[in-house]
């Protein structure tokens, strides 16, 4: 056998061949090469319609769970209430996917077989051990959770009831986000939008047999918020299984084995180094949201319902960034693997371009729409008058959100994960909750202090997030900044790839 086919993994010499019969690789039409904005529209719509099947089954959920008693805002606020908390298991989920997202990218930019045969069993049996170690962790301290959330009467009995029914589809969660990873990494996004329009239809068409006592002439559980939280379970584990059924059936380039023989340590802690400060910068937000709902009921419990109703509906803005974010994911990694680092700057500054201009499109449509939107949901005229007015101030300020999400989507994509973090703790820790601060207890401006502070906090991380991606592109085309490998395992791959990144800082120079 010729050395050159040979690799290490922690002291193992593995043949590349059997790598490459367990590895088909088919670049993704355009990636390398032709128009970034197309690719990057191309690679964001699945991703964008699956979201919005998510954004369907939010409203109906909401509009269900609203059903039970349009008079008793603590249905609404004691289920939206928990849902900082049930962010932070939602993190590592998220954390997992990009841990796998990034490894994946690169490893196909830099035809390291080695990291792809590995990474998607790796990332499995780490969801796996994280999902019952948070399920486990959840149930025993739930009680303890709802209370430090400052919740009480009604608002905690059915934040409570919410978050106890809603645990068990989180370890199903977590292995699904991984499965995610690898697919979002390859560019095969058309599996990640079937999964989600399959686990939202399904969720869709539970909630009110669930929420409900009667559906027309039906019968239904009449299990309130614990029904929202059960169909939620259940459709979220069917989309776990048809994903599983994809890489069964060998549909994507990156296998599963399903075996503990090819989990790998190493590939583990490269996961966990891209993802675990992911997981860090959400709980940030989390807690960031904890304490924003503290607040907010010390001002009055009413914005906590309307906050509730704004955050649901606020998608609709959000998606479409989230999903160019995703699709920078893969662009920026692939290409930054194959050693064309131009062309992944080019892709983030476009991208970047084609979030504003989204934002700009749906905010505009839900500011117009505020009045009609939010009186479908509540008949507390509080409610929807605070509901209106949080849309009206801060829906522009997701201007500012989606510079900063596209320039994080970058420095994940590269496998450094850290200045994300940074961008994520300035924005709700450094700035966020100081303003907040300063505007309520000191200026006593009540809940506009909190949307002050929201919108001071968004712009500023904004210019800081633009500055420093535009100095990092800098350093990398000059060689003053290196390139983050997937661990140089195949090293006939990265012989390849330096030569063309070397290729690409010579022509940036010029």
């Amino acid at each position: 056998m010729n050395p050159k086919n040979l690799e290490k993994h922690e002291g193992e010499t593995i043949p590349q061949e059997n790598h490459s019969t367990a590895v088909s690789h088919k670049d993704v039409p355009g990636m390398f090469d032709g128009p970034l904005g197309p690719l990057l529209i191309r690679l964001a719509l699945p991703m964008m319609m699956g979201m919005l099947f998510n954004i369907a089954y939010t409203i109906v959920d909401t509009y269900f769970i609203s059903s039970i008693d349009p008079s008793d805002p603590s249905i609404i606020g004691g289920s939206g209430l928990i849902f900082p908390v049930v962010f932070l298991f939602v993190a590592m989920a998220n954390g997992l996917m990009i841990g796998v997202s990034s490894l994946v990218a690169r490893a196909i930019g830099e035809r390291d077989n080695g990291v792809l045969s590995r990474v998607a069993d790796s990332g499995v049996a780490l969801a796996l051990v994280l999902g019952v170690l948070s399920v486990l962790l959840g149930y025993i301290f739930s009680d303890g959770i709802v209370s430090a959330m400052g919740a009480q009467g009604d608002y905690a009995r059915h934040a409570l009831d919410y978050f106890q029914w809603i645990l068990p589809g989180l370890g199903a969660m977590l292995t699904m986000q991984v499965l995610i990873g690898v697919i979002q990494g390859e560019g095969q996004v058309k599996y990640m939008m079937r999964a989600m329009i399959l686990g939202n239809l399904v969720n869709i068409f539970l909630d009110p047999f669930f929420i409900l006592e009667r559906v027309a002439f039906l019968p239904g559980l009449n299990m309130g918020v614990r029904g929202a939280a059960l169909a939620t379970v259940l459709g979220q584990s069917l989309a776990a299984v048809y994903l599983i059924w994809v890489f069964a059936a060998k549909k994507t380039r990156v296998p599963v084995a399903w075996s503990p023989k090819h989990v790998r340590l190493h590939l583990i802690e490269k996961i966990l180094s891209v993802g675990f400060p992911q997981t860090l910068a959400q709980i940030m937000m989390s807690v960031t949201f904890l304490v924003l709902n503290r607040i907010m009921i010390g001002i009055d419990p009413r914005t906590v319902t309307a906050a509730s109703l704004c955050g649901r509906m606020d998608q609709i803005v959000l998606i479409p960034i989230f999903a160019l974010s995703s699709a920078l994911m893969t662009v920026v990694g692939q290409n930054m693997g194959r050693g064309l680092m131009e062309r992944a700057r080019k892709s983030w500054r476009i991208g970047a371009l084609i979030a504003i201009a989204s934002v700009t499109v749906t905010a505009t449509m839900m500011v117009l729409l505020a009045p009609l939107v939010y009186s479908i949901f509540t008949s507390d005229a509080t409610v929807l008058r605070y509901s209106v007015l949080q849309t009206y101030i801060l829906e522009y300020s997701f201007l500012f959100a989606a510079v900063a999400i596209t320039a994080r989507a970058v420095f994940q994509a590269n496998g450094r994960p850290w200045p994300a973090l940074v961008i994520t703790g300035l924005r709700m820790l450094g700035f966020v909750l100081p303003f907040v601060y300063i505007f309520t207890s000191l200026f006593h401006w009540g809940i506009y202090g909190v949307w002050g502070g929201i919108i001071a906090g968004n712009l500023i991380v904004a210019v800081l997030a633009v500055t420093w991606t535009e100095g990092y592109w800098k350093k990398l085309l000059s060689g003053q900044a290196v390139y983050q490998r997937t661990g140089g395992e195949s090293s006939c791959a990265v012989e390849e790839n330096i030569g063309a990144s070397q290729e690409s800082v010579v022509m940036a120079q010029e």
